[in-house]
């Protein structure tokens, strides 16, 4: 099998632009910060806090729902949200990094909630990827992912 020039060439570029990108890479306390303060402002049952952590072009994907994009897609996710249930959330950031144009983190979450119209209680736990970007010299989320995970993992 062979691999013809320009092909070969792209392959060697990405893989010296990931190395060089990495030696940048610095641990940032900073995004685990907003993460708090996303947490705050659910706790708070404050969507528009919530919201304006996100860029305008952000993005929040939870498990089993299609993406909200966009600040207006947000908001009324987040008011239908905050509408159904009360969260407490705790997150626990695994790893961090900010690049110049590009941060992101790897979290864990222990997420309780109770469902308003039934006053049932539960606790769920759940992975997070953010993705941030600088929006006018301010760090704001611009992709949230989150996925279910086990008690044991997330603790």
């Amino acid at each position: 099998m062979s691999v013809d020039l320009p092909r070969r060439f792209l392959i060697v570029a990405t893989g010296v632009a990931a190395f060089s990108v990495r030696a940048e890479a610095q641990p940032s306390a900073e995004l685990g910060s907003i993460l708090g303060q996303y947490a705050d402002a659910l706790r708070a049952e404050d969507a528009e806090a919530a919201v304006r952590l996100f860029s305008a072009t952000g993005s929040y994907t939870a498990p089993g729902a299609r993406a909200a994009v966009g600040r207006d897609a947000l908001l009324a996710s987040h008011k239908r949200l905050l509408a159904t249930v009360q969260l407490d959330l705790a997150y626990d950031v695994r790893e961090a990094a900010k690049f110049t144009e590009v941060g992101w983190l790897r979290s864990t979450a222990t997420v309780r909630l109770k469902v308003l119209s039934s006053g049932v209680e539960s606790t769920s736990y759940s992975h997070q990827l953010v993705v941030f970007e600088p929006e006018s010299g301010v760090w704001k989320i611009h992709s949230y992912l989150s996925a279910p995970a086990p008690a044991e993992v997330a603790r």
